[in-house]
């Protein structure tokens, strides 16, 4: 039995498999996922997980080289606890809308979907190489 890292089976199993330029959405529990894009499904209720608990638990299993928000996420909370928890560039484009956030999760390798309930809480990250 695992005795720290990431618990979650399906989660550790999907990091595991992420390679470089490889892409993922950390979301809110509201961020409509297309199909046929993997949903690794860690909300409990309404507030639990929160956002930033899931990426201090990613990050440190993750090289990560950029991330895409919504630009409704500029200068407010989900975009601090990105800037402060991971340190990656970040790029913004519309929340909505063809080229919009939402339909650039249909190019992400999976969604972890975690408990939160702040709006634009959602990010798309990008795999970095550790060399």
């Amino acid at each position: 039995m695992l005795t720290h890292g990431i618990l979650n089976a399906q989660l550790a199993a999907a990091i595991a498999k992420l390679r470089h330029k490889d892409q993922f959405v950390v979301s809110d529990c509201g961020l409509p996922v297309p199909a046929g894009v993997e949903v690794i499904d860690l909300a409990l209720v309404f507030g639990i997980p929160r956002f930033p608990d899931v990426l201090a638990s990613i990050k440190d299993d993750l090289v990560l080289e950029s991330g895409i928000m919504a630009e409704e996420a500029c200068d407010d909370v989900p975009e601090t606890w990105i800037k402060d928890l991971l340190g990656v560039p970040l790029t913004y484009v519309p929340h909505d809308g063809e080229r919009g956030f939402k339909a650039l999760v249909s190019q992400a390798k999976f969604v972890i979907r975690t408990g939160e309930t702040t709006p634009y809480s959602n990010v798309l990250l990008r795999c970095g190489v550790p060399f």
